[in-house]
């Protein structure tokens, strides 16, 4: 009698493990469903919030936002767990009307009971089960909740943008933004703080950075002593013209510590195709003069071989002690290279010419990518400069684009527009036809050159600052 039982349970078992792949189709379908139907009803309580909002022009986007999905969450899990979950009956109902017949739904009706025909009929409706899998899950289910989520989530999204609409233009969303003008003394201080972040930046020679910083420190103190803006502005030119000359020096000096050897070195036959490569500022030139240097003294034997490199060493000190300002990199290199000359002499012996060049060429070229550096050092420092220039020339240049003049000055009465017929006369310069908006930026360009002129009077220097003071 146990045995019996024994089996009856077995049996039973496997008919639930049957029915359980299928009860996992039903599960993906459910939860699809009710995302859908979750969703579908939480938007369509959005779009009547958003519909009060267009109707109230009040902007309740976030808080329509929030109750929407808020009840989506709700309405899709009271929707998986009411209607859409899942159950064994559910699957047996399921599977019998693809054409069963009813047979798995009385199989599970009949779990319990343990009569010969119960036996019989789970049998058979397992071995139907076990011969041909069924496939519960069909994409014709989500048709219709599909459609119904796209319905909603289109009103939903077009009742949206109705809204925003209608409450930007009772300009209830955001206030008018507030223009707060910079003060002169603020324009100024912030082109301050720029340059000398600038300067403080750039990769360049720490004196002359330090001349530069200084230079727009002293321009700072000075600007709050004066009473015009015309005045500040003046200064900051000048301080400008200033400064892009000591840059513009400073790139010519790079170029003369260079240019000085190489003209040096072009007075002496054996350093002759040197010195013109350097002024090249060419890598490949400079390394073919080496080249000719080396290929000149290879096919050189005994005392002529000697005398040449000892000249050529004797020739580059020479140079470089007539020289001025050479570039100390520059210089170390060349120096190396002569010490390559006078080292290979120093155990000079005939018969040895092959090793003894074969050593120095290799501090010949030990010397020659020294230099090579060198002169890139140079190149790098020399852009350095230039790109220090091009900024700060840019940030004071700004300066100009401020608008605190007017562009014309305004009548009492009515008529300030120039292309107003009713404007008088005195909106226009001596010819009374052409305005003062059309030629004023010239005018006062000029002005701004005329003040930064050292040869300009007193006189004639208060009378156009009086001018543009008195159009401000």
């Amino acid at each position: 009698m146990c045995n019996h039982s024994t089996n009856i349970e077995v049996k039973n078992l496997k008919a639930k493990k049957q029915l359980s792949k299928y009860y996992s189709q039903l599960v993906t379908e459910g939860t699809v469903q009710s995302l859908l139907f979750g969703l579908s009803i939480g938007f369509f309580v959005g779009f009547i919030i958003f519909i009060f909002g267009i109707i109230t022009t009040k902007n309740l986007l976030w808080l329509g936002l929030i109750i929407s999905f808020s009840v989506a969450l709700i309405s899709g899990l009271l929707m998986y767990l009411l209607p859409f979950k899942p159950t064994i009956k559910k699957v047996a109902k399921r599977i019998d009307a693809l054409g069963l017949e009813e047979r798995t739904i009385t199989m599970v009706e009949l779990e319990q009971n343990e009569s010969f025909i119960a036996q019989v009929q789970r049998e058979n409706t397992q071995e139907v089960l076990s011969k041909s899998p069924l496939k519960l899950l069909s994409f014709s289910v989500f048709i219709k909740p599909l459609i119904i989520f796209a319905i909603i989530t289109a009103s939903m999204v077009t009742s949206i943008s109705f809204m925003i609409s209608k409450v930007n233009a009772a300009g209830q969303i955001v206030d008018p933004p507030v223009i707060d003008n910079p003060t002169d003394d603020e324009i100024f201080q912030e082109m301050i703080d720029d340059l000398l972040s600038i300067i403080n930046n750039a990769q360049i020679d720490v004196g002359l950075k330090s001349t530069l910083y200084q230079m727009v420190l002293d321009l700072e103190r000075r600007l709050p002593t004066y009473d015009t803006y015309l005045e500040k502005y003046v200064d900051v030119l000048q301080t400008r013209n200033e400064i892009l000359q000591l840059i513009a020096d400073a790139i010519i000096e790079i170029e003369e510590s260079l240019m000085n050897i190489a003209e040096a070195l072009q007075q002496y036959e054996n350093t002759e195709v040197l010195g013109i490569a350097i002024a090249t500022w060419n890598d490949d030139e400079i390394i073919a003069a080496f080249g000719y240097m080396y290929d000149r003294i290879d096919v050189l034997l005994g005392q002529e071989l000697y005398d040449v490199m000892w000249q050529t060493a004797f020739d580059i000190e020479a140079a470089l002690a007539e020289a001025v300002g050479t570039d100390p990199g520059m210089h170390q290199a060349l120096q190396d290279l002569a010490d390559a000359y006078k080292l290979a002499l120093e155990n000079f012996q005939e018969g040895r010419e092959s090793e003894i060049l074969d050593e120095f060429e290799q501090d010949m070229q030990e010397s020659l990518e020294s230099l090579l550096e060198a002169i890139q050092d140079l190149r790098d420092l020399i852009e350095e400069l230039l790109e220090l220039e091009e900024e700060i020339e840019e940030e004071i240049d700004e300066v100009d684009e401020f608008p605190i003049f007017m562009p014309y000055p305004e009548d009492s009465g009515e008529g300030t527009d120039p292309g107003d017929p009713n404007t008088t006369s005195e909106n226009n310069v001596i010819d009374g036809q052409t305005p003062y908006e059309s030629i004023y930026d010239s005018y006062y360009q000029y002005a701004m050159e005329w003040l930064t002129d050292d040869n300009l009077s007193d006189e004639m220097r208060k009378i156009i600052e009086d001018y543009f003071n008195m159009l401000s």
